[in-house]
């Protein structure tokens, strides 16, 4: 799993970007919201979907599933707002 954005993502996204004029997306399965602040930094967008089911798989016994889901996607959300 991995737990840090790799030093050199700027360039790696940089690279891309020189064969296309396509947004450029970044996925990550491990997130939290300064992970994805420095990966929408370098990227056009940050997926998150696989860091969404972790996060139901880490509380989908829980009652307040909705709640922790809910609240970890607007911890990304608020963190790319304020780049």
């Amino acid at each position: 799993m991995q737990t840090s954005v790799a030093s050199n993502l700027a360039s790696q996204v940089a690279k891309i970007r020189a064969h296309t004029d396509l947004p450029v997306a970044v996925g990550l399965w491990h997130l939290e919201s300064q992970t994805g602040e420095l990966v929408a930094l370098s990227s056009d967008a940050v997926v998150v979907g696989s860091a969404v089911v972790n996060q139901i798989a880490q509380h989908g016994k829980s009652k307040d599933l909705v709640k922790h889901v809910g609240e970890f996607a607007k911890s990304l959300a608020d963190a790319v707002k304020s780049i």
